[in-house]
């Protein structure tokens, strides 16, 4: 599985990107449709051309909602950097790429959005510069529009290539590594209990592992998995998750916490 975070100033395109890509809306809650903006972390998916998962973490533009765009980014090897033709370069262009660089991202694609607004050109080759002085180097890019669908199979298709490479398999090794799974989410399911939902980044969940919640240092038993919202019972590192806990309440765990093999 490729997990992708998204990045770019705000209003530049992320989230209707991602429903043209995905054909689902990552914005979920009835305040960001009414606003047009993006507040939470929202997740969508899809299937590479060869049928890879590609499980997208979509994130706020708005400076006012900088540290849930950290959040997003943190924990996903690959990101899906957007600058639109029509505004270029933007302040949160260059926050949403200090946090790329702070977290050593290095794999991504640059999209240019709304190239039916306005000539990509100079703005691809100015973004594409930029990024190429950072961790990220020299990446895939490409103009794209979500209303003309210009692009958009060409994003695809660096997105699956992605997909086959190191950005890929994070994670993976040939003897399982401890269990680090990044939380961005802890709720409460009917029937269910506490649920919360992450970043694995490395290692093998298994329904029934006995897991720690760092830092607090409780620990809890995982009941149930899923992954792009189908059951299993074990999922191997990189990947999107969602982990029913026995044993902990969903208020004692909190965005930025990770579930970890214990002792480990």
């Amino acid at each position: 599985m490729l997990v992708v975070a998204t990045a770019g100033h705000v209003d530049h395109g992320k989230s209707t990107l991602l429903r043209a890509l995905t054909g689902t809306d990552p914005d979920r809650l009835a305040e960001e449709r009414r606003r047009g903006l993006t507040i939470e972390l929202g997740f969508v998916h899809t299937r590479a051309a060869d049928g890879t998962p590609l499980a997208f973490v979509d994130v706020p533009g708005h400076r006012r909602y900088l540290s849930t765009t950290v959040a997003g980014i943190a924990t996903a090897p690959t990101v899906l950097f957007t600058v639109a033709a029509d505004a270029g370069w933007m302040p949160q262009s260059r926050e949403h790429l200090a946090a790329i660089e702070a977290f050593g991202v290095r794999h991504g694609v640059l999209a240019v959005t709304r190239a039916d607004l306005a000539d990509p050109g100079p703005v691809l080759d100015d973004a594409r510069a930029r990024l190429a002085r950072t961790s990220l180097g020299a990446l895939p890019a490409v103009a794209v529009s979500a209303r003309t669908g210009e692009g958009l199979d060409t994003l695809r298709g660096h997105l699956g290539a992605l997909a086959a490479g190191p950005a890929g398999h994070a994670g993976a090794a040939p003897t399982d590594p401890p269990v680090r799974l990044w939380l961005d989410r802890s709720f409460t399911a009917p029937g269910a209990g506490t649920v919360v939902t992450g970043t694995l980044t490395a290692g093998t969940l298994t329904v029934g592992d006995a897991l720690e919640i760092a830092p607090s240092g409780l620990r809890a038993t995982v009941r149930g998995l899923q992954s792009l919202s189908e059951p299993a019972e074990r999922i191997h590192a990189p990947a999107r998750v969602a982990v029913n806990l026995r044993r902990v309440h969903h208020e004692q765990v909190r965005r930025g916490d990770a579930l970890v093999t214990p002792g480990a």
